[in-house]
């Protein structure tokens, strides 16, 4: 991490952004009943129940020899991934089950599971629970080459409506299967625009690859591409929208082959790890979207992609730094609109400006300058002394090869010879010529 001052810790994450969950929103988070229940209302795909079980009852006389196996038993207010067992499929004789790990377990064993989960020795308060019983989901094919046992899920903290930092989280043999970073599970960073994964840690300590089962190699933690990243980010989304008391939450989905993202559950006391793996701190992140009016899910979106792209797209080719590219100081450059349309025009490099900036009127022509395009507006003081807000929005551009995402002032340069500015935050990687 570059800026320890940037990190979020312990406290300050109870003091400035728990407190910001009221205690329904903690209460439907805690319960992946109530969770499942809303969800399905506001249209998110969720795993389908296929047994709620609240007494030992109720656990004697479930069929469970009619489960064909892909399910999962889970406590209804655990944590952790404590007390989850998941199915892989049914061994031979009627009754059995084969575990991810290949471990066999039978009727007897479920039950027995059961009433432990019933007694509370997997909650979160250690109090009686209720067993869940749904559907496994299908694991998607990028994530199977990746793992042995269990199921590779996304985590992605949501702020102020707005997604800031994501992580995806691979199970190992000492994690026994399960998604969960400190029982030794792989975490590797996401990049908020593109889906692609940056760095990799476990058990806090940095790793460079990972094996790859399909390709029977390692390979490097950095360039694997989620599937559905945008859906992936709108159904996060929606989720706070869909339980406004939660404002500061952890979102907990997994990839499935048919149905695409599905929520596992929602936390209203995500962990600080992710940082960790992204190597960068919350702190800054939520600062900048605190207090952000954001209009929609498709805003919410634009800004979380503007904001938190990193500029790493040459960290993942680039193999010595002989190899970076060099740049004029007057470069032609491609724009794309938010309307389809892409301009080519020549582009002043500027280190001494930190933002990049667009021509107004250029912009206005591309669609750029459309509501949900914009990110929010940054208040200046004219040469008149007169306060006055410039709008900042979301614009892609190709230069010298490679794309970039990021953020740009709209301003008055219709008096220049170049009618966009490339500031110093968009030309990390590169090199200056100077002429």
């Amino acid at each position: 991490m570059n800026q320890y001052n940037d990190i979020l810790g312990a406290n300050a994450r109870i003091w400035f952004y728990l407190r910001e969950n009221s205690g329904k929103g903690r209460g439907i988070a805690d319960s992946k009943i109530k969770t499942k229940k809303i969800l399905s209302k506001a249209d998110v795909n969720v795993p389908k129940i296929l047994g709620l079980l609240r007494t030992q009852k109720e656990v004697e006389e479930f069929e469970w020899e009619t489960l064909h196996g892909n399910f999962v038993i889970k406590p209804a207010y655990g944590s952790g991934g404590r007390g989850v067992i998941v199915v892989k499929k049914k061994a031979k004789w009627a009754g059995e089950w084969h575990l991810m790990d290949g471990k066999k377990l039978e009727v007897s064993d479920l039950r027995l599971h059961c009433s432990d989960i019933l007694e509370g020795r997997f909650s979160l308060y250690n109090k009686s629970d209720s067993v869940l019983v749904e559907e496994r989901i299908k694991i998607h094919p990028k994530f199977l080459r990746f793992t042995k046992s269990g199921t590779p899920d996304i985590r992605i903290i949501i702020y102020n409506r707005v997604p800031v930092m994501a992580m995806l989280r691979l199970p190992t043999e000492d994690s026994e299967g399960k998604a969960n970073l400190h029982q030794g599970a792989i975490g590797l960073g996401i990049d908020m625009a593109t889906g692609i994964t940056t760095y990799g840690v476990r058990y806090n300590s940095p790793v460079d690859k990972i094996y790859d089962y399909r390709r029977k190699k390692k390979i490097k933690v950095n360039g694997i591409k989620i599937p559905h990243w945008k859906k992936t980010l709108l159904t996060a989304i929606k989720c706070q929208y869909a339980v406004p008391s939660l404002e500061f939450l952890g979102v907990d989905l997994v990839i499935d082959k048919k149905k695409g993202p599905m929520i596992l559950e929602l936390n209203a006391r995500p962990g600080l790890s992710i940082q960790i793996c992204n190597k960068s701190g919350l702190k800054q992140r939520l600062e900048r979207v605190d207090g952000l009016p954001v209009r929609n899910y498709k805003h919410a979106m634009k800004v979380s992609r503007t904001l938190f792209g990193e500029k790493f797209a040459d960290k993942v080719t680039l193999k010595s730094p002989h190899d970076r590219k060099i740049l004029k100081t007057v470069e032609p450059i491609k724009v794309h609109g938010g309307n389809g349309r892409k301009v080519e025009m020549l582009a002043k490099v500027d280190t001494g400006a930190a933002r990049s900036s667009i021509d107004e009127d250029i912009a206005k022509s591309l669609g750029l300058l459309d509501s949900d395009n914009i990110v929010f507006y940054r208040t200046y003081r004219s040469s008149l002394g007169r306060e006055k807000k410039r709008p900042v929005v979301s614009v892609t551009f190709n230069l010298n090869g490679q794309k970039i995402m990021t953020e740009v002032n709209v301003a008055d340069r219709s008096k220049l010879e170049t009618k966009f500015l490339l500031g110093k935050r968009d030309l990390k990687g590169f090199l200056i010529k100077v002429e």
